[in-house]
């Protein structure tokens, strides 16, 4: 048998050494649907540690019990990113059959500044509701996953964190995974503008023992 331990950045493991239970309240989260503590949450550790990886994780959980997910990198435009990931997912449902399943969406390459303006606020707010109520009809709900957040705009962040409170408030069914460095992260919750992220599950990731391994 060959090595299965190809460490590269962000690649999914053959096994998850080290992290069993990591991800329990996220997908309990994703059962009981708007609100859940578990569906507010944020990874930090160590450059290399598996951050991205437990995204991936959480992203493959949610697309199993039938989430719509939206992964993104927190560099410039990403807000406006994942609204035209919004976007696409709302056309797609739009005509689809009730129970649908959906499938992860990525964009790349959509160009957009990096502050956008009141009206296309607005806008997003308006669009993600929309996505969200079709997605409720059908039992359903959206993951946005973040990365690379201690790299986001703050403006942009606080964006975000406010229109997913807006989601929370209505009870509409939304999760938003974040990751990042520890000590950006610290500074990011200490920050006015993202004091609603103080309420996120925040996980610190360790190097898994070398008994487990």
């Amino acid at each position: 048998m060959g090595n299965p331990f190809r460490p590269t950045a962000g690649a999914t493991p053959p096994d998850l050494i080290g992290r069993g239970g990591v991800l329990d309240e996220f997908a309990y989260g994703l059962r009981i649907g708007s609100g859940a503590p578990g569906l507010l949450s944020i990874f930090t550790g160590a450059r290399g540690i598996g951050k991205t990886v437990m995204l991936g994780a959480a992203e493959d959980l949610a697309m199993t019990g039938g989430w719509a997910v939206v992964s993104e990198t927190a560099t410039g435009g990403f807000v406006g990113r994942i609204g035209e990931s919004m976007r696409l997912l709302t056309s797609n449902l739009g005509d689809g059959p009730t129970g649908r399943r959906i499938t992860a969406v990525a964009v790349a390459g959509f160009s957009v500044t990096t502050q956008l303006a009141p009206e296309a606020q607005v806008d997003w707010r308006t669009r993600g509701a929309e996505l969200l109520r079709l997605l409720a009809e059908r039992g359903t709900g959206l993951v946005i996953t973040v990365d690379e957040i201690h790299a986001a705009d703050r403006a942009e962040l606080s964006r975000l964190a406010a229109d997913v409170q807006h989601f929370i408030r209505e009870g509409l069914p939304i999760g938003l995974i974040f990751a990042g460095l520890p000590a950006a992260v610290s500074d990011l919750l200490n920050e006015g503008v993202a004091t609603f992220l103080r309420r996120a599950d925040r996980i610190d990731l360790h190097a898994a023992s070398i008994s487990e391994v």
